[in-house]
């Protein structure tokens, strides 16, 4: 696999990443009606878990997939830009070599 497919791949991925967290950050349709929601201001986490331990739960596992998706979608496109950034100071060290070579 070459570096610009590599690079592409990457920064679609990054992107898929991103769209998910933009998602499930601004509809949190899942964490209000089933999870724990804004509860956290008013009552303390033990308190919670013990009246209701599914709300916990959903309520973490959508924190979890939020936090995945952002640190996934930066980690990618980073890399995708790396990548990118590699191959060009690459192909412009190689003009100046066979520039300076007379080839």
């Amino acid at each position: 696999m070459s570096g610009a497919t590599l690079a592409k791949s990457a920064m679609r991925f990054g992107r898929w990443f991103g769209i998910a967290a933009v998602v499930l950050l601004l509809g949190s349709f899942i964490n209000r009606n089933f999870g724990i929601g804004d509860s956290l201001n008013y009552l303390h986490l033990p308190a919670v878990w013990e009246e209701a331990p599914a709300a916990v739960l959903v309520s973490l596992i959508y924190l979890l997939l939020l936090v995945t998706s952002l640190l996934l979608s930066a980690m990618l496109i980073t890399a995708s830009l790396v990548i990118r950034h590699s191959e060009a100071s690459e192909q412009t060290t190689m003009n100046k070599e066979s520039t300076s070579t007379g080839f």
